[in-house]
């Protein structure tokens, strides 16, 4: 059955993040810790936003039903359930600009601090008055600061087209200039005292343009709608509590003014023109009562009969009815003319005397009223060529058309009326044609007066009606909260703490990425396999010593070092399992990556298995084979390939049992070409015949090709990483290099495997056992002074002992 792969989370899944956090940790604290001071004195600078709030009732309950009836009957109908419409008025540049009339803002003043500036109502001890209207353009919510001089002068600096001016003023005088104009006076309470407080104190004010100003407090201001309600809740911030508290008090009261214009408009529109009817009235009347007193001084007595009595009385009623109805087409016609004669279409139409008749005539001014002042709050935002205002117009131009041709018809209607009442008065004037003309005339003054003592009555009780109306105008909205401080509101400085702490965070994360892919280095065999198919025979943990103590296998044969280069041999046994002598080749990518290091303990490592063994050092650009072992370097391989001497000749033993060492010899100038000589062949060929194992050290394969052009001539090919240079580049270049040249016998060894890595801070256990690569030659003449034969080397005890090479008799 086969196995199936658990869900649980392994250690494998959390290496690579644990490796990642103990590797960039100390960037993380770095770059936390640098964003969250950075937070800290951001958030000090920046100011404190205060916030305030009012409540709106759009619809107060303090209307009641008969008044709304009146000033219906009034013509005029409100439109206030338009919560959306409401909410625009609030927020319109008229109103806006109405309030910031009312509470002047267009000064700021400043307290300067050693880090911030911060915002305050007013200066103790100075009064500032600078008129808006005069400043340069250029300098408008541009800082001005001001120093206190003495009780006498101040200075002043501020920045105008990119240079700084300074100018010393004095205290209590105008000054005006072409870019403003400012007076500022030191108030009486100044003493010694708070004169050294005011010079030690740095001052700045800046001057607003009302319409920018406008603008600012109109994105300040938030209008919501309070859910299942018609009440508006409104919200403004400032850097002063003060400032927007004010604001909203000074916005509530005006919006309600705003609110009850139309209606006092219309209501004294009304008044004025039964103040007009009634003057005409007055003269009227009074003209006929002098009229009736001079008849009455001439004696002369209207003595009627109970016939003419009726008809005198039907008389005075039928021409009290026809100027009734004259008084109805009047208040038509008033009509007609303000329909199609008015430009202004905006305005509030003047208030008419619509009889209980007319009631659809009624219902269409109202609607037409409603739409108009619609049109009016539209237009606080809008354009006139917006697609929803020219839908209002529409609607508004057919109302129209059906009002006069309502009235057209009604004024047709009552012109028949009158006409008929004319008839009548005909009829009953005829029935008092027997009354001597004198006595007719002043029954035709009595009748008049009677007519118009009766208009007035009705006059009067219209504007008894308007004058209750009047005082029954409260406003439809209401105040249910007056501005409250909602205290701070903004910045929310903890949040914009931990947003830094966050780019902080992401910062380091981003530098560790960028470390991870480009200079991460593989720092033991389980990451290795993971990036390569290239066989791995084994690790190397840390050596220290490597430079004192080199061959590890001889000096300390029970450490974990030695162990590793055991478990390296025995990689090999199953590796090269063939019959015969093996040749392996060890090289490396970079210097200092420790090959000269794990040659010379491997080669010593099989030689205490009882194999013999010899280290052959082809590294003729920088040899470190004889500096290992104590040996001179007189002769070797470059003198073998030059044919100056057999190598035979050049092999020398070594204090390692079976192990035999043949030295680079002096070094070259043309190394990488004795390296294609035909006598490497023979040279491998001969060892081979005499050794189990022959172990050649070579040049990095980064810096020299010497490795690639030896690799095709051994059994084996090991490549040695350091993990203070071994790279996922490093592993993908060596992969591509073997492909290019057809290499498949090799293997990896990684050296330098550190133990509890996190225990150590970056690089203070630099590998210390590498060499650099100065290729400076030493080769010129010395080929004369070739020794050959004898070699010598320094005992335990500091002597210097000579030492036989393998073919010396001597």
């Amino acid at each position: 059955m086969a196995e199936q792969k658990s869900n649980f989370l392994e250690a494998d899944d959390l290496r690579p993040i644990i490796k990642f956090i103990s590797k960039n940790w100390i960037i993380m604290v770095l770059s936390c810790g640098i964003m969250l001071v950075s937070a800290y004195f951001l958030t000090y600078k920046i100011p404190n936003i205060y916030g305030a709030k009012a409540e709106i009732l759009l619809r107060s309950s303090e209307t009641y039903d008969y008044q709304s009836k009146m000033l219906s009957g009034l013509g005029y109908y409100s439109l206030m359930q338009d919560i959306t419409n409401q909410k625009r008025v609030l927020q319109s540049y008229d109103l806006v600009e109405k309030v910031l009339q009312k509470v002047d803002f267009t000064m700021s003043l400043y307290l300067v601090g050693r880090f911030k500036i911060e915002e305050t109502e007013r200066f103790e001890y100075l009064d500032i008055q600078c008129d808006w209207r005069r400043m340069d353009q250029k300098l408008y919510d541009k800082p001005f600061t001001l120093k206190v001089l003495n009780m006498q002068q101040y200075q002043i600096s501020y920045m105008l087209d990119g240079k700084k001016i300074t100018q010393t003023l004095d205290f209590g005088k105008l000054h005006e200039d072409l870019n403003f104009s400012l007076q500022i006076n030191l108030k009486s309470k100044v003493d010694e005292v708070n004169l050294k407080i005011l010079q030690e104190q740095n001052f700045q004010f800046a001057v607003h343009h009302l319409d920018d100003l406008i603008n600012r407090f109109k994105g300040k201001m938030v209008v919501e709608n309070i859910d299942k309600t018609s009440i508006l809740a409104i919200k403004m911030t400032s850097e002063l509590q003060s400032k927007a508290k004010t604001f909203l008090d000074t916005l509530a009261k005006v919006y309600i003014d705003f609110t009850l214009k139309n209606e006092f408009v219309i209501n004294t529109n009304t008044e004025k023109y039964i103040d007009k009817q009634l003057d005409e009235l007055t003269v009227m009347t009074d003209s006929l009562e002098k009229a009736i007193e001079r008849f009455k001084d001439a004696r002369h007595i209207l003595d009627l009969g109970k016939e003419q009595q009726v008809a005198f009385d039907a008389l005075t009623i039928t021409d009290a009815n026809k100027r009734t109805l004259g008084l109805r087409k009047e208040a038509i016609e008033s009509l007609e003319y303000y329909l199609t004669m008015q430009r202004d279409r905006s305005s509030i139409p003047p208030m008419n005397y619509l009889d209980k008749e007319d009631g659809p005539l009624q219902d269409l001014v109202n609607t037409l009223f409603a739409l108009k002042q619609r049109r009016t709050e539209l237009l606080i935002d809008m354009t006139p060529v917006d697609r929803r205002v020219q839908k209002v117009d529409s609607t508004i131009a057919s109302i129209r058309n059906n009002i006069l041709s309502y009235t057209k018809d009604t004024k047709k209607a009552i012109e028949s009326r009158i006409q008929n009442l004319e008839n009548e008065i005909v009829g009953l004037e005829a029935k008092l044609v027997g009354i001597p003309k004198s006595e007719r005339d002043l029954l035709s003054i009595e009748r008049k007066l009677s007519v118009n003592e009766q208009l007035f009555s009705f006059l009067l009780q219209k504007k008894a009606n308007t004058v209750i109306a009047r005082a029954a105008i409260i406003p439809q909205t209401s105040i249910i909260e007056t501005a409250r401080p909602l205290g701070v509101v903004g910045p929310d400085k903890n949040s914009t703490i931990w947003v830094f702490v966050g780019i902080g965070l992401g910062i380091a994360f981003v530098i560790g990425l960028i470390r991870t892919i480009f200079f991460e280095r593989i720092e033991n065999t389980r990451e290795l396999k993971s990036l390569t198919k290239i066989t791995i025979i084994g690790g190397i943990p840390n050596y220290i010593d490597s430079d004192i103590e080199p061959i590890v296998i001889a000096t300390n044969p029970r450490s974990n070092v030695s162990e590793a280069f055991r478990s390296i041999r025995t990689n090999l046994q199953y590796l090269l399992h063939q019959e015969g002598p093996k040749v392996i080749l060890i090289t490396s990518l970079h210097p200092s990556e420790g090959k000269t290091f794990s040659a010379t303990n491997l080669a010593a490592v099989l030689a205490k298995a009882s194999k013999k063994v010899i280290l052959v050092d082809f590294d003729m650009h920088k040899p470190k084979v004889h500096k290992t072992f104590g040996l001179e370097n007189l002769s070797g391989i470059s003198s073998y390939l030059i044919g100056r001497s057999d190598f035979k000749n050049s092999i020398l033993t070594t204090q390692i049992e079976n192990l035999d060492a043949l030295t680079a010899g002096p070094v070259p100038p043309n190394a990488s070409e004795l390296v294609l000589n035909a006598r490497v062949d023979t040279l491998i060929k001969e060892l081979m015949s005499m050794y189990d194992y022959v172990i050649i050290d070579t040049p990095p394969l980064m810096l020299i090709s010497d490795a690639l052009v030896l690799m095709n001539k051994v059994h084996l090919g090991i490549f040695v990483l350091n993990t203070e240079k071994a790279t996922k580049a490093g592993i993908r270049h060596l992969e591509d290099m073997m492909r290019q040249n057809n290499i498949t016998h090799s293997a990896i060894i990684l050296n330098n495997i550190k133990q509890a890595r996190w225990k150590y801070y970056y690089g203070k256990y630099a590998y210390r056992y590498g060499y650099g690569y100065g290729y400076g030659y030493g080769y010129g003449n010395t080929y004369g002074s070739y020794l050959y034969g004898n070699t010598y080397y320094t005992d335990e005890n500091g002597v210097k002992n000579r030492r036989k090479n393998k073919n010396d008799n001597g």
